[in-house]
């Protein structure tokens, strides 16, 4: 094989681990939302303590990494999805907070988190810069967990979330 052709075989497996990674990343933040939604539609009971969602949040990180490691794979989807659930759960009262007290921070933050990750992952898509991303870009053929990636992915995007809804809601 020449080097070009090893090149663009490089980029086509990088490129195919992006995509299943981001699509693992969409469907993580959905499944948040609906957790969102489940508590502030009062379906789940709103006086469970944030502690414990955040311990399970917590267990389910290391029950999806033991069964990625152990190749279980079906497993790991499942916890994946119930910790994006949880997650959400576990955020919802402070965006219900600022959905009551500055709505339209809630709006900027979402839109600035998202739009953040589409230039990172363009990015990323192009070059081998930015943060997590790069992670997706650096690992190997044999190395592609699309899933665990997603995972740090995730907590990223979360987390920037919720430092721009403070930083947006601090405006009034």
């Amino acid at each position: 094989m020449l080097p070009h052709e090893m090149l663009q075989t490089q980029t086509q497996v990088e490129r195919s681990l992006l995509s299943r990674v981001m699509g693992w990343l969409a469907l993580s933040l959905a499944l948040t939302t609906g957790g969102i939604y489940l508590w502030i539609a009062g379906v789940v009971p709103q006086n469970i303590p944030w502690l414990l969602y955040f311990i399970v949040a917590i267990g389910l990180i290391f029950g999806i990494q033991a069964a990625t490691n152990s190749k279980n794979q079906s497993l790991a989807v499942g916890l994946f999805g119930i910790f994006s659930v949880i997650e959400g759960l576990f955020i919802a009262p402070i965006v219900a907070y600022y959905l009551h007290a500055a709505p339209d921070a809630v709006g900027s933050a979402l839109l600035g988190t998202v739009g953040i990750f589409l230039v990172a992952a363009a990015v990323v898509y192009l070059t081998s810069t930015f943060f997590d991303f790069w992670r997706v870009k650096a690992e190997r053929a044999g190395d592609n967990n699309a899933l665990l990636l997603a995972l740090s992915l995730y907590l990223d995007f979360i987390n920037l979330f919720l430092i721009l809804l403070r930083i947006f809601g601090r405006r009034d």
